[in-house]
């Protein structure tokens, strides 16, 4: 008998890690309830902010002084890469459920304005050693045309370095691709209602 509560209790701890990344990927800041998103089909995708980005444990200001010209264009790339991979994956997702994404160029765009802003970057290290992975922490709000918050979500990816992911820019545009699909996810669900 006690053997069999064993087996029951070992299973149990096997699953339970399984069932902790089952949740939503995301955390809810805020939420308009009712759901005015509700059956919406046409969003509007702002430009991505980076005001006030922390990179590693420096301001971004701080991180770029002590880098050389080519460093620094290589940096905005990768930047580029992250909404690059962003937007194409979000764009993807959400048209999975009928919902397209145009990108934004005035009020009249869209009813609802999806406004993404990333808050830090660690590009994470690789060598034969040593490897830290990438983060990209961002926090993507809903808004009015006027910038009225609908909702907010906080989203976070990392990448693990490696020597088949060696390079920084490559890990920061997975990061970028997971946080859209995140994003994507948390729109399907808004719009059609589904939990």
């Amino acid at each position: 008998m006690q053997r069999r509560h064993f087996f029951v209790l070992a299973a149990a701890l096997g699953i339970t890690p399984l069932m902790a990344g089952c949740g939503p990927k995301w955390i809810v800041l805020t939420q308009a309830a009712p759901n005015p998103l509700l059956n919406q089909n046409k969003f509007a995708m702002m430009p991505t902010d980076y005001t006030g980005l922390i990179v590693g444990e420096k301001s971004e200001a701080d991180y770029l002084a002590s880098k050389d010209e080519e460093s620094r264009a290589s940096w905005a790339g990768d930047k580029g890469g992250i909404d690059t991979e962003f937007n194409k994956r979000l764009t993807e997702g959400a048209a999975e459920a009928g919902i397209t994404i145009v990108k934004a160029t005035g009020p009249g765009d869209a009813p609802f304005m999806i406004r993404p802003k990333v808050e830090f970057i660690e590009g994470g290290i690789f060598t034969y050693v040593y490897n830290k992975p990438s983060e990209v922490r961002m926090k993507v709000q809903i808004t009015t045309p006027d910038g009225k918050v609908i909702d907010e979500i906080a989203i976070k990816h990392g990448t693990p370095a490696g020597i088949t992911n060696p390079a920084i820019g490559n890990r920061l545009r997975d990061d970028g691709e997971a946080l859209g699909k995140i994003t994507a996810q948390y729109l399907k669900m808004r719009v059609t209602g589904a939990q």
